[in-house]
């Protein structure tokens, strides 16, 4: 039989119709064969699974924004989901999670929390609480007031360094007024400055005032005289001491005040805890909210 210029060209088109089926079976069955889930790990990691296709270069897209990840830390419950691309073969699969955020699951993966002004704060599990080790240092937009007339006057946010001294900054960081605690400027996202209820749980977990006092103050020189202090549960309270509704200040190296966020029913006043280097106790008192504490905040 006479091959003729058409028969050739009727050849050619078959056999590369027969190659485009024995190149595209394989990247089709990888295609098909590509999966893609979402486990969760720990309180607060979601990780994303892929299965099959080229199993060499992946590309990650999270509901979140977060892209180009394997894994996203989430705070919030809800639905997450993901797109994963091969991008050898262009395949894509997607998956979907839901996200319910348990309370008391203490800070899971996070060792550290930065606040709106990049200020950063080691962070620590006690119990299934997630506290701040140490006290805020943030502005907020809040005025530095030292005038001790001004000071005793106000009834808005307002902050100040021990003794008006900024060499007591990296030490004790700021002293805050109990409007400035209202206002919920202080704490980072997603955290917040404790109730007595809460603080009650840190006590409670850590058995008794007398063992919470000692185990959640820092062994330091600061503390003046004799100080009972294990740091135990790593709450690392210093003696930061507090100002006066009168403005003046006291008890600096020998007490440790912390607001609370409840309001007191005394008139003018609000809750806050005290500790005392070289008493085996905790103090709950309501004082008046012009006083000058120190914050931490908890979790949410």
């Amino acid at each position: 039989m006479k091959t003729t210029p058409h028969h050739l060209f009727l050849t050619l088109i078959m056999l590369c119709i027969c190659l485009s089926c024995i190149v595209r079976k394989p990247l089709e069955d990888e295609c098909n064969s590509f999966k893609v889930t979402i486990t969760q790990e720990g309180s607060d990691q979601l990780v994303a699974n892929p299965r099959g296709g080229a199993r060499e270069l992946y590309e990650y897209k999270w509901s979140n924004g977060v892209g180009n990840l394997n894994r996203i830390s989430v705070l919030e419950s809800g639905v997450y989901s993901v797109t994963v691309t091969d991008l050898v073969n262009m395949c894509t699969a997607e998956a979907n999670y839901t996200f319910t955020k348990t309370s008391g699951n203490g800070c899971g993966s996070f060792t550290a929390v930065s606040d709106a002004e990049n200020n950063l704060y080691d962070i620590v599990t006690i119990g299934t609480q997630c506290w701040l080790m140490s006290n805020l240092n943030i502005e907020a937009g809040i005025p530095k007031i030292t005038d001790p007339i001004e000071w005793a006057s106000a009834t808005t946010p307002a902050w100040c360094y021990y003794n008006n001294e900024p060499a007591n900054g990296p030490r004790y960081r700021k002293l805050y007024n109990w409007y400035a605690v209202k206002s919920g400027k202080l704490c980072p996202q997603g955290w917040h400055i404790p109730s007595m209820s809460e603080w009650e749980t840190l006590f409670q977990y850590l058995k008794k005032d007398s063992l919470a006092s000692i185990a959640i103050k820092k062994i330091d020189p600061l503390w003046s005289g004799t100080i009972h202090a294990s740091n135990e549960s790593g709450f690392s309270a210093l003696p930061g001491g507090r100002r006066q509704a009168n403005g003046s200040f006291i008890f600096e190296g020998t007490e440790a005040d912390f607001w609370s966020s409840d309001e007191s029913s005394l008139t003018g006043s609000a809750k806050a805890i005290t500790l005392s280097g070289g008493f085996d106790g905790i103090s709950r008192i309501d004082w008046g909210k012009n006083h000058g504490f120190s914050c931490r905040c908890l979790k949410n």
